[in-house]
């Protein structure tokens, strides 16, 4: 049996959730990343992924100027990454060289991978849409890239606490 409860109550039982980390460039060539959790693959050929960015967010302003972003998924060891990556902007400060993230360069594009994260997917930017207070922005995933050792993915598990499956 169901009962009628508001969104924020019912929010907590969403839990755990996934956790991205996307990084867009900025005009002066620095590398901004973000913590997002709304992050969907939408298409299998093309290879294709979106992700909603909230229209104040310092990364909207930046993918609304640029076509090319990295969607990093975060190993278990980049809880820190993850807390900064989210409740600090990318406008105030160099949120990668606060904590001296490991990166490499991407093959396919002008981005960085974050070198301790499970997963990397380079994309490049197809399309966008609004849907109320956020943008949705779909690219093409047109490189991937794994941890060698395969590391497991961290995810959000309630608000603010970040662990492992």
């Amino acid at each position: 049996m169901q009962k009628l409860t508001d969104y924020r109550d019912s929010r907590t039982l969403q839990y755990p959730e996934t956790v991205s980390i996307i990084i867009v460039r900025d005009e002066n060539g620095r590398y901004n990343p973000m913590s997002a959790s709304w992050v969907m693959l939408t298409s299998i050929e093309p290879r294709m992924i979106a992700i909603s960015i909230g229209f104040q967010r310092y990364t909207y302003e930046l993918m609304s100027k640029q076509n090319e972003f990295v969607i990093s998924f975060p190993s278990e060891k980049m809880a820190a990454e993850v807390e900064l990556f989210g409740s600090e902007s990318g406008r105030d400060m160099d949120k990668l060289a606060e904590l001296g993230t490991r990166t490499q360069q991407a093959t396919m594009i002008d981005g960085l991978l974050l070198s301790e994260a499970t997963l990397n997917y380079e994309c490049v930017l197809k399309d966008s849409l609004v849907t109320g207070d956020h943008m949705i922005f779909s690219g093409e995933i047109v490189a991937c890239h794994k941890h060698v050792d395969e590391l497991p993915r961290l995810y959000v598990l309630s608000p603010k606490k970040f662990g492992g499956l």
